[in-house]
């Protein structure tokens, strides 16, 4: 309290803002909050601060610029987290600026998604509402996706003149065209698709258009999307990251060493209850993994240093929880509360700084690189289907990624055992011919039997010897 206290003194002191901040801070203190007052206040100081210091007008704001804020921040010893919030409302300040026509409009790209910078908010006619009725009714988490493909097909068929009845697989093509210009990923064009097709499907079931919609949009049509290859960590950089996070005594470090070691989702973890672990007939414990993904609730092996990895999060959490009655989730924060995704993202950014990893590293490549090392480890596709959570082994083939050690391993494993049992198939035409071929097979069983530790092995070698000594001698009394 005392630290906060001061700190916020600290920016109580700071002089008055630029006037542009100044008026941006007038026009919306009554609307904030006290809490989100105190942040952007703090936000809006050290934007100040930099602008003053890199004597950049504000009118001239673009991303690099907004990157090099973000840069003096990380400088200065901000935490990410803080630095983040400072950015965010610096983003907050130019779109303010924009809407109220104090800067130019050409540093829109600051803040606009492409939905904004496209403008694809049309009123949408009375057949796709009652459409986008019954889907909020039976699927209400797609409700948004379904709404941004017809606001993006009826600005379309506005444009062109189009109707219902009118469309065919051409208007298909140029439409794909029509969102490529728009400059939107292949994914977005992939979902504008799928969200198009539907809205056929359900016009062709009420009667309003005589195609089909597979006839009108076909599924040949539709973008490929880039394959999207798992992306495990290397090999070393894995064992100095799990030695970092097993070593430091923090929540969220124990947490995503968790993370590795039972390949959760971030959602997963968010969500595991307090009382996780779980024991069968035998005595085996199991990691109870609630149903986030998929809908299925599932049960992942612990080995005995997980389940005490798992014992240390839950006295941490003991410590950070004010009350006893709210520890219902596995990990709870420093603040006394489970924490979000923002604090799980920024630790393992502070992590790969640690480690100077030249590639950055997400919460999802934990979980593709626990995938990866235990298929390498001999894990069967249909056991890491179960532990992973998938429907499907098609799914699970996604992550049964390589890596370029165990090719090397197992590449010099079958070359040495070539070379040890390299037993000769055939008789060799050349000089020497049968009795060369009888001379090798001696020498492999004599290294068997001298490879060999049981006596009764040894004993039917050594019989085996006799007889091919024997086969030898009787050929050269036939010559």
């Amino acid at each position: 309290m005392a630290r906060a206290h001061r700190q916020r003194n600290q920016h109580s002191d700071r002089p008055p803002f630029c006037d542009f901040l100044e008026r941006f801070q007038a026009a919306n203190k009554p609307q904030w909050k006290k809490a989100h007052y105190q942040t952007t206040r703090i936000g809006l100081g050290r934007f100040d601060e930099w602008l003053k210091y890199s004597k950049v007008p504000i009118e001239e704001m673009d991303w690099q610029k907004l990157l090099d804020f973000y840069r003096f921040l990380s400088a200065q010893g901000t935490t990410i987290r803080a630095a983040k919030k400072s950015v965010q409302a610096a983003k907050r300040s130019i779109r303010w600026g924009i809407e109220s026509g104090e800067l130019p409009q050409k540093i829109t790209d600051l803040y606009t998604s492409s939905y904004a910078k496209n403008k694809w908010d049309l009123e949408l006619p009375e057949a796709a509402q009652l459409y986008l009725e019954e889907i909020n009714a039976v699927r209400p988490k797609c409700f948004k996706i379904h709404q941004y493909s017809l606001r993006v097909l009826h600005t379309y068929m506005k444009e062109h003149k189009l109707t219902y009845r009118s469309l065919k697989d051409d208007d298909m093509v140029r439409l794909l065209k029509y969102l490529t210009n728009k400059e939107l990923t292949s994914r977005g064009k992939t979902q504008i698709s799928m969200g198009t097709r539907s809205f056929l499907r359900w016009l062709h079931d009420k009667n309003l258009i005589k195609r089909r919609h597979d006839e009108i949009f076909p599924s040949r049509l539709f973008p490929k999307n880039p394959k999207s290859l798992p992306r495990p960590i290397d090999p070393e950089i894995d064992m100095r990251m799990q030695k970092i996070l097993s070593e430091t005594e923090d929540i969220y470090y124990k947490s995503i060493l968790l993370i590795r070691r039972t390949g959760l989702r971030i959602a997963e973890l968010m969500q595991l209850e307090f009382d996780c672990l779980e024991y069968d007939i035998k005595n085996r414990c199991s990691l109870k993994v609630p149903a986030v993904k998929l809908g299925l609730e599932r049960r992942v092996p612990l080995d005995p240093s997980t389940i005490e990895l798992v014992k240390t999060i839950q006295l941490m959490s003991k410590k950070n929880i004010k009350r006893s009655s709210a520890l219902t989730r596995l990990v709870i924060g420093k603040n006394g509360t489970p924490p979000c995704y923002p604090f799980y993202s920024d630790t393992l950014t502070e992590i790969c700084a640690r480690l100077d990893a030249k590639k950055w590293i997400n919460l999802h490549a934990l979980r593709h690189t626990y995938a990866t090392s235990m298929l390498n480890a001999g894990l069967s596709l249909t056991s890491l289907m179960k532990i992973l959570g998938h429907k499907t082994l098609v799914m699970t083939l996604v992550y049964a990624k390589v890596t370029e050690e165990k090719v090397h391993i197992d590449h010099s494993q079958a070359i040495k055992r070539l070379n040890d049992a390299q037993i000769p198939l055939f008789i060799s035409e050349k000089k020497g011919g049968i009795n060369d071929s009888l001379k090798d097979l001696h020498g492999f069983l004599s290294k068997k039997m001298d490879q060999t530790d049981s006596v009764q092995g040894k004993k039917k070698l050594k019989g085996i010897l006799n007889r091919l000594s024997k086969i030898k001698s009787d050929l050269a009394n036939f010559k």
